[in-house]
């Protein structure tokens, strides 16, 4: 039953990408409010940021972000080169990018419970791993889900979605909307996690990175054939 198999496929990739949405929410409400307010997901905020030059420890600010954004780039650059735009066995490729995105949310997590209150040094190597795990996560998403929404910024998915709307268009309403909701909510719980420990926020992002790699089917609904 090929229709039955991709419309499951399908579904699965729309769990992916908002769990995926979570970690990013969980993953920027950590390294901002913990390392220095800059983003390892949302490259337009740290980009504006950078700009704020009357802010203190301005260096230090612009040092993160230029970090953060060149992690970033170079991750997507990478996972997008081992998983490409092309289908059957290199499907397997995006499982491997996702575990590298766990797996770098698990460093980030073990630096900063060996060094909770981190030096310059660190606190750039826990930025550059937040932000490598963003972007490799980002062209996952990109790849793989059939909406064409981002998981690590929402403007374009806001613009996408109302677009669509003005143009009496609802096809990938419910995913864009739920994207941006789990962005939020994964924001919210970790920001509320550390209340009791500062590791919980990458915790946050370990956790649902993990399940996304889990919840991915077998193959893409394109790939599925009769």
């Amino acid at each position: 039953m090929p229709v039955t198999s991709s419309a499951t496929s399908s579904e699965r990739l729309t769990v992916v990408a908002m769990l995926l949405s979570f970690a990013a929410g969980a993953g920027d409400a950590f390294v901002f409010v913990q390392l220095g307010g800059v983003f390892t997901a949302n490259m337009t905020g740290s980009l504006v940021l950078s700009g704020l030059t009357s802010r203190p420890a301005y260096g230090a600010l612009l040092s993160g972000a230029a970090t953060a954004l060149g992690a970033f780039l170079i991750a997507v650059y990478l996972a997008s080169k081992v998983a490409p735009r092309r289908s059957g066995a290199d499907w397997r490729r995006v499982r491997r990018v996702m575990a590298t995105v766990v797996a770098l949310n698990v460093v980030v997590l073990i630096m900063i419970s060996v060094s909770p209150a981190p030096d310059s040094t660190v606190r750039l190597l826990v930025l550059a791993a937040s932000a490598a795990a963003m972007g490799a996560q980002t062209a996952v998403a990109k790849r793989a889900e059939p909406g064409g929404v981002t998981t690590t910024f929402v403007t374009g998915t806001l613009t996408s979605l109302a677009q669509d709307a003005a143009d009496g268009s609802i096809k990938h309403a419910a995913v864009r909307l739920g994207v941006v909701g789990m962005l939020v909510l994964g924001a919210l719980t970790a920001s509320a996690a550390m209340w009791s420990d500062v590791r919980m926020g990458p915790a946050v992002a370990v956790v649902a990175t993990a399940l996304a790699t889990l919840a991915l089917p077998k193959s893409r609904p394109s790939d599925t054939t009769g």
